[in-house]
């Protein structure tokens, strides 16, 4: 079934265990030629046999030699190298500079600039990450923690989220350097990955912009970490105080704050499809010369083991589509989206479910793209459904709002549940946020035109 002009458009999504907007040019650096980096000079405080401890030792030998290069071109002085050493910390390792205990590195990897020293949990976090994620994000940690070196060095001031975020730009960077010049092999699942891991450090749903210790929500991270890999190191200098804005988010009473901002599975998929109508009800007109909505024919929730009929094929095999000769929208509502509802929350299934009619306006506008491009089309347009959301901007007719992370759950949506055969067929997850966000940040308006 092709997804878009015959029978069934759709997201095959099989999981398998895992127009309003809130309102990015291209740096001009040379890049750093590349290749596995030297790492003869690398010297660590700690196994350098350890798995984990090669990779970072990598890593650094890359750092050394990107920002020796760099930080001229973008500062227009030296870059003084990390003179405080680097300190791969286990339970019995001495206390590194800047704690008494090593108990303190416990779960973190920092950097410190009165020692001016890096130190990172080797026996739990870079191992749990590595895990989880892959060899990857371990160098992406590494990257952040030197873009706290360059704020160091640059006598950069923000308040923490923007220098966190900074930091964040600074490894989306290097990541595109590291990944186009060949000094790691990473493909496209292994920095979709690696982008899933930014988006689980990050702050608790609720954190305020101006707390201390802010760091940015899931969205935020992400967001700075594509910003520096799509638009270079140029636009991660000019960060500053809510440039980005950063999308810290309240609760909207105690009783979405006693649930996490997490509402139950029925109350979603029974509601919010009505909303997303809503949505496209007013939103349509606008795309499309005045040409009113009309609603879609059904939604169709459906048990996987009795199928639905799209036309005259089977959607067996499908979780969530939009039939086009039938005009529904319809979804595994036994097995596939309750366990995204319950890996990913509840905007996990949302953004999902927006999706699908992002893709029956498109149809509907006549869009005639590809199965990729209108994947991500519809993506940007559940993201300016989003933003309509946020934005409370259908006070009459809406009574839907969203909660603190939920932003974070839409991306996790779009970057991980994903079924066999949906990259070669969609994109990459890591395409799909950048869409997604585009319709957050710009507008659904800014959907219709789309390209990867």
């Amino acid at each position: 079934m092709r997804t878009r002009v015959a029978a069934v458009a759709a997201v095959v999504l099989l999981v398998s265990g895992c127009g309003g907007g809130l309102k990015s040019e291209v740096s001009s650096q040379a890049p750093t030629k590349g290749g596995p980096p030297d790492t003869s000079d690398v010297k660590i405080e700690g196994d350098a046999s350890a798995p984990v401890n090669k990779i970072a030792i990598q890593t650094i030998a890359d750092l050394e030699k990107f920002w020796g290069e760099q930080f001229p071109k973008l500062y227009g002085k030296d870059f003084e190298q990390i003179k405080g050493g680097y300190y791969a910390v286990t339970a019995d390792s001495p206390a590194p500079p800047c704690t008494t205990d090593p108990a303190e590195v416990q779960g973190n990897a920092f950097y410190c600039s009165t020692e001016d020293v890096v130190a990172w949990d080797a026996q739990g976090l870079l191992p749990e990450l590595q895990d989880k994620y892959g060899e990857f994000v371990i160098s992406v940690v590494m990257a952040h923690e030197w873009g706290h070196a360059v704020q160091a060095r640059s006598n950069f001031t923000a308040r923490t989220v923007t220098s966190e975020l900074q930091a964040d730009c600074f490894a989306g960077a290097w990541s595109r350097h590291a990944k186009d010049d060949k000094v790691f092999d990473v493909n496209a699942a292994e920095l979709d990955t690696a982008l899933a891991g930014v988006l689980d450090l990050r702050d608790s749903p609720g954190t305020p912009k101006v707390d201390p210790n802010a760091h940015g929500s899931g969205f935020d991270r992400v967001s700075a970490f594509q910003d520096g890999f799509d638009n270079g190191l140029d636009k991660c200098k000019d960060y500053r105080d809510d440039e980005p804005m950063v999308l810290a988010l309240p609760f909207n009473d105690a009783e979405d704050e006693s649930r996490g901002g997490d509402s139950p599975y029925d109350s979603i998929v029974n509601g919010v499809p009505y909303d997303i109508e809503d949505y496209f009800t007013q939103l349509y007109p606008e795309i499309a010369n005045g040409k009113p909505w009309t609603p879609l024919r059904s939604i169709e929730p459906f048990d996987p083991a009795k199928p639905p009929k799209c036309g005259d094929q089977s959607a067996d095999g499908y979780s969530l589509f939009y039939c086009i000769p039938d005009d529904y929208v319809g979804w595994d509502n036994v097995v596939a989206m309750p366990e995204v509802y319950k890996q990913g929350g509840d905007y996990a299934v949302v953004t999902l479910l927006a999706t699908q009619w992002g893709l029956a306006a498109l149809t509907r506008l006549g869009d005639e793209s590809d199965e990729k491009t209108s994947t991500l089309r519809g993506d940007c347009l559940a993201g300016g459904y989003t933003a309509s959301v946020i934005l409370y901007n259908r006070p009459e007719t809406s009574t839907y709002r969203i909660s603190p992370g939920d932003l974070d759950e839409g991306i996790k949506a779009l970057l991980v549940f994903r079924g066999d055969g949906d990259v070669e067929r969609q994109g990459a997850g890591w395409a799909r946020v950048e869409a997604f966000r585009k319709g957050v940040i710009d507008g659904a308006e800014s959907c219709l035109n789309y390209q990867a």
